[in-house]
């Protein structure tokens, strides 16, 4: 089994350039600040100064003068481009890139043998898969590694991400079935959560109150799971009394497909992201 073991890490040595601090990269970059990557090392290359500027500034990061400056003595480099770019991205930065760095893609769609091809034979390239999430430390990554990576590049992309939440391996088979069950999954659950507010106005409660009890109830309902091991079905189970208004509820979701639609979504998440592999 391979070692995931972060104990003997030390980040504050650690150099990351992070090329687009976006939607994604921006939250990727406070993930690492957190796990230890101090703000001086963490160097921010957006498509213009101004910019690179304004998302090192809102990070507490430092800015990069140019992708070619900010990789310069890296250890890290983090792609948070769009799938698009990435290739073109690596073509450009190829000569720059310091021997034995590691190259960690955010993108969905652009493979492991797809980057190693553009950087060449020896690359240690890895992709990780993150949900929105974790910029609270609650979300879920996917790392994906290649050929090329060994045990201490493996052992520090864990190291990076030990404050996203939850951080676990998985083959590029699985990376489909990861975004629908985590990547894109964070914003069918705001969807959720935001139907349930509303229809709790309607019902009579005043918005603020409505949305405090809605999170706070999805909160709860996923922490107890976490913490108490519990089956989903043991725990539904056990707050619907015969006749009761759960079970009548949970019957009006059965009846309005809710179920279906759930894993409708998932699937459709899942078919998307094969698509971009496939294009």
């Amino acid at each position: 089994m391979t070692d995931t073991s972060t104990d003997s890490i030390d980040l504050s040595t650690v150099r990351v350039a992070l090329i687009g601090a976006g939607n994604m990269g921006g939250p990727v970059g406070l993930t690492m600040l957190e796990a230890g990557v101090r703000p001086e090392n963490l160097r921010v290359a957006n498509s213009s100064a101004e910019s690179s500027e304004r998302a090192a500034s809102a990070l507490g990061a430092t800015a990069a003068t140019s992708r070619a400056e900010a990789v310069r003595d890296a250890d890290v480099v983090v792609l948070g481009v769009k799938p698009y770019q990435v290739l073109d991205l690596l073509a450009e930065l190829r000569e720059d890139l310091p021997s034995g760095v590691l190259v960690l893609s955010l993108a969905a769609g652009t493979t492991l043998s797809h980057m190693r091809h553009t950087l060449g034979a020896g690359a240690a390239v890895m992709r990780a898969m993150p949900n929105t999430p974790i910029s609270v430390g609650e979300g879920a990554v996917g790392l994906m590694g290649g050929a090329d990576v060994d045990p201490a590049h493996h052992r520090l992309a864990h190291a990076l991400f030990s404050k996203a939440g939850v951080a676990v391996d998985i083959t590029e088979d699985q990376v489909h079935a990861f975004i629908g069950a985590a990547g894109s999954l964070s914003a069918f659950v705001f969807l959720l959560i935001e139907a349930m507010t509303d229809e709790a106005v309607r019902l009579g409660l005043k918005r603020d109150l409505a949305a405090a009890l809605v999170q706070q109830t999805v909160r709860g309902a996923a922490t107890m799971l976490t913490e108490e091991g519990t089956h989903p079905a043991v725990a539904k189970n056990a707050v619907s009394s015969p006749g009761g208004t759960t079970v009548q509820g949970l019957a009006a979701l059965e009846r309005e497909g809710v179920r279906n639609g759930v894993a409708a979504a998932m699937a459709a998440a899942a078919d998307a992201s094969r698509a971009m592999t496939e294009d």
